[in-house]
C-alpha cells in the first residue's frame, strides 16, 4: 500500500520498541513511509503535512483517547491491522472503521510455517470468582493481591523448570511489584530474570532487550509492555500471571511465542487458566465490526468440556476420550454429567416430539381419505369421538351421505 502511495505514508504505533521495529523493516523493503508512536504524533500535530494514508499498528488500541484524536486530525485514508480485532473490553470497532478484511486464521498459519505449533499447559487454576470488573477486565488491585502468593510463585519457577528449561521466556504479571517478585523467584533459582515496565529508563530498556536478544538474559517479566507487537523469534515460552476477561490481550499474550523458527515449539505456561474465559490461540472466531465478539461455551454440543487439562502431564488440548500426549484417561467432570443428562434429556423429548407430530399426521391423513359418512362414524368410533366432530367434519370435507 506504501509503494502504490503517492502523497506520504504515516504509520502509527504505540513503542519506541516498534517503531524501530517498523524502520528497520521498512529500511530492509526499500519502502519510504514515516514511523511514529501515537504518543508523539499527538504531541506534534500540525507540524507534519497531512498524509495520504494512514496506517495504524495493533488497531484492537485504536479507541484511545490520543489514538482517535489522531486519526480524528488527519481524517484520510486510514487502515488499521491487528490480530485481534476487537477492543481491549472486546466492544467492536465499527465506530472507528468502515469494513472488516480478514485474512487467514491461525491454523492455516501453523500448518503453513508462519507461525510455530505449540504445546499449553495450565498447571493450577486460580480462583477468579470474588474479583470485581471494571470496563471488561479485572481491577489490578485485586489481581495483585490475588496472585501475591508466595505457592503461585513457587509453582511458577516449578512449572518453568519442567515445561521449558533453559527456554527464552516472557512472564505476564498484573504489576510491575509483581513482575519484580517473580523475577526475584526465578534468580533465586538460579535462572536469569529482569524486569521491563514503562518506568524502566531508555538505555536499561535497550540494556536488558538486547541481552535477552543474545540470550544472556533468560526469563523477562512485565506487566502489558510486551503484550503487542514484539517481534524476537527465539522466545519460545510464554508464562500467564495475569487473569484477564479481554479476549484481545489474552490472545495477544498467548501468541508472543509463537513466531515461526523450523522445529520450535512454542510452549504457552497459563497458570490462570486464562483459556477457560479467551480460549485457545488457534480458535475460530468470528469478527465482526458491528458485534461483540461472542465467547465460547466451556461445554460443546455433546456435554463435554471444549477444553481440557490433563491432570497427569498438565497439557492443555480440545477435548478428547484420553489425554493425547500422555495418554491418561480422567472421568467425567460433575458439570459434565450433568450437562449430558440434560442434553441426554433434550434428545428424548425431541424424539418423542418427533412421534407425537408423526401421529398426528398420520390422523389426518385417515381423516384426509374418508369420503362417505360411514368412514367419518369408524374414524370416530375408533378414536372415541363425539357425534358432533362427525358432523363438523362432514361440513369441512362436503360429505352429504
Amino acid at each position: 500500500m506504501a509503494r502504490r502511495t503517492k502523497g506520504e505514508t504515516l504509520i502509527l504505533v504505540h513503542r519506541n520498541e516498534l517503531k524501530q521495529q517498523h524502520i528497520e523493516l521498512l529500511s530492509s523493503l526499500n519502502i519510504n513511509a514515516r514511523v511514529e508512536t501515537y504518543q508523539t504524533e499527538y504531541r506534534r500535530l500540525g507540524q507534519h503535512q497531512k498524509p495520504q494514508l494512514l496506517v495504524v499498528d495493533e488497531a484492537h488500541l485504536s479507541k484511545s483517547n490520543t489514538w482517535s484524536k489522531v486519526i480524528e486530525y488527519y481524517d484520510t485514508h486510514t487502515v488499521g491491522m491487528s490480530a485481534t480485532p476487537v477492543r481491549l473490553d472486546s466492544r467492536p470497532l465499527g465506530d472507528i472503521y468502515n469494513a472488516l478484511v480478514t485474512g487467514v486464521d491461525v491454523k492455516w498459519l501453523i500448518e503453513h510455517n508462519r507461525l510455530a505449533p505449540y504445546e499449553y499447559y495450565a498447571p493450577t487454576t486460580v480462583d477468579t470468582s470474588g474479583l470485581r470488573v471494571v470496563c471488561g477486565d479485572y481491577v489490578t488491585s485485586d489481581l495483585e493481591q490475588l496472585m501475591n502468593e508466595r505457592a503461585i510463585y513457587g509453582n511458577v519457577v516449578d512449572s518453568y523448570k519442567r515445561f521449558a528449561l533453559g527456554e527464552k521466556s516472557i512472564c505476564y504479571c498484573v504489576s510491575v511489584e509483581h513482575a519484580k517478585k517473580t523475577a526475584e523467584k526465578f534468580n533465586e533459582a538460579g535462572i536469569s530474570a529482569e524486569v521491563l515496565s514503562a518506568k524502566t529508563p531508555s538505555a536499561q530498556r535497550q540494556r536488558i532487550m538486547e541481552s535477552f536478544r543474545n540470550g544472556s538474559l533468560t526469563v523477562l517479566c512485565n506487566c502489558t509492555l510486551l503484550s503487542e507487537g514484539i517481534s524476537i523469534d527465539e522466545i519460545s515460552c510464554t508464562m500467564l500471571l495475569r487473569p484477564t476477561e479481554s479476549v484481545a490481550l489474552g490472545i495477544q499474550q498467548m501468541m508472543r511465542c509463537m513466531r515461526y523458527l523450523p522445529g520450535k515449539t512454542a510452549k504457552i505456561i497459563d497458570f490462570v487458566a486464562n483459556y477457560t474465559r479467551v480460549g485457545l490461540p488457534d480458535d475460530d472466531r468470528e469478527w465482526s465490526l458491528g458485534e461483540p465478539l461472542k465467547r465460547k461455551k466451556q461445554l460443546n454440543e455433546n456435554g463435554d468440556f471444549y477444553i481440557r487439562t490433563c491432570s497427569s502431564c498438565y497439557m492443555t488440548f480440545k477435548t478428547a476420550p484420553v489425554c493425547p500426549f500422555c495418554g491418561a484417561e480422567y472421568p467425567l467432570h460433575p458439570r459434565e454429567i450433568k450437562a449430558r443428562e440434560e442434553i441426554e434429556l433434550q434428545r428424548i423429548t425431541a424424539e418423542e416430539t418427533a412421534k407425537i407430530e408423526a401421529k398426528k399426521k398420520k390422523a389426518r391423513m385417515e381423516v384426509g381419505k374418508c369420503k362417505t359418512l360411514d368412514d367419518l362414524w369408524a374414524i370416530a368410533r375408533e378414536r372415541g369421538y363425539a357425534p358432533g366432530w362427525v358432523w363438523k367434519m362432514a361440513k369441512v370435507k362436503h360429505i352429504t351421505r
